[in-house]
């Protein structure tokens, strides 16, 4: 999985990998959000009102910016009830998944 974030943050910049599992299509179910794109969906989801998964987005924002991708990456796991982000070091884990 980091060997694809890796590659996607060479082409794209910053960013996190998102993974929906339960997503109807399979070409649904894994994309890469720039920065950019995850400041769009943090006023988005601020606009819905759906503030714990626009924090979510916040908070990879933060972490994609100042993130090294050749050591570490950056994904968002979404299913219908949860949203968590993970910040994956490939020698070790720097943070477990934060829940909203």
């Amino acid at each position: 999985m980091c060997d694809f974030y890796e590659k996607f943050y060479a082409q794209e910049g910053p960013g996190a990998m998102v993974y929906v599992p339960n997503a109807e299509k399979e070409e649904d179910s894994m994309f890469f959000l720039s920065v950019d794109c995850l400041i769009s969906a943090v006023d988005d989801l601020t606009r819905q009102e759906m503030e714990g998964p626009a924090e979510v987005m916040q908070k990879a924002i933060a972490r994609a910016e100042a993130l090294d991708p050749d050591k570490e990456a950056l994904f968002i796991i979404q299913d219908k009830e949860h949203m968590a982000l993970v910040h994956y070091n490939r020698e070790k884990s720097v943070s477990g998944p934060i829940l909203t």
